[in-house]
């Protein structure tokens, strides 16, 4: 399966321009939340708007498959290195990138450091919605919620981290696929994401900052370990290291 080929520099300053623009909407405007929230709010029912068990279960597969990929990651990533081939026609480069971006993006930073320690009250326990807590601005570490808190989702990090994966998985195989059948992937890749935004803002589990910086940490990390593992990344860091150990 070839590497396909992506402009680390452009992604960049796309992923840069993309957090300087949501980090200044959502701390100068953080009524952007409360309003893309209050419309699945409803003052009687409460996040009553999307209840169709379809959409649960829905979301649950994809959690499962999020799952699956990272626990196919740590087999068959060692598995590879071992055999020293590719293992279900991915190499071990591939493998790692797989389990390094689900390991580090999901796993680590969101539900390892930001959710238990941010205290953001998800918005279904925030007052205006209902709930007894107060609102949160995006970023601010408060003392609303003590565990599993709303910022950031797990579930948007790990459904992106998901899409990212189909999304290359495509990319490298294009050669072999009608143009249809790219497409196809492509646009499941993006419906993932989608849905799972929609889905936990829609309920009341998170804010859209949330969901936003979520997939944001997702993307950040895929575009780092890509330039390390795919990129030239390393053999640029070791000749800075070597020109500063001659000199």
């Amino acid at each position: 399966m070839s590497v396909p080929k992506i402009d680390l520099a452009r992604s960049g300053w796309v992923l840069l321009a993309l957090w300087l623009g949501a980090l200044v909407l959502f701390r100068a405007a953080p009524g952007v939340d409360l309003f893309v929230t209050g419309l699945f709010y409803r003052a009687d029912t409460g996040f009553s708007v999307i209840t169709n068990p379809l959409w649960e279960w829905l979301r649950q597969r994809i959690w499962d498959l999020a799952i699956l990929v990272f626990l196919a990651s740590l087999i068959c990533w060692p598995l590879a290195l071992w055999k020293g081939r590719a293992v279900a026609r991915l190499s071990a480069r591939a493998w790692g990138f797989v389990l390094g971006l689900f390991f580090f993006a999901p796993v680590v930073i969101v539900n390892g450091l930001l959710k238990p320690n941010s205290g953001r009250a998800r918005p279904a326990n925030v007052d205006l919605f209902g709930g007894t807590h107060h609102f949160s601005i995006a970023g601010d570490f408060t003392d609303q919620c003590t565990r599993n808190c709303s910022f950031v989702s797990g579930e948007v990090s790990a459904a992106v981290a998901l899409s990212v994966v189909i999304w290359l998985g495509a990319e490298a195989m294009r050669d072999r696929l009608p143009r249809w059948g790219l497409l196809y992937i492509r646009a499941t890749a993006v419906f993932i994401s989608a849905f799972i935004t929609l889905q936990r803002v829609g309920t009341g589990r998170h804010f859209l900052s949330d969901a936003f910086f979520a997939g944001m940490i997702s993307l950040s990390v895929a575009w780092l370990l890509w330039g390390l593992i795919f990129g030239d990344w390393l053999a640029r860091l070791q000749a800075w290291r070597a020109r500063g150990s001659r000199s």
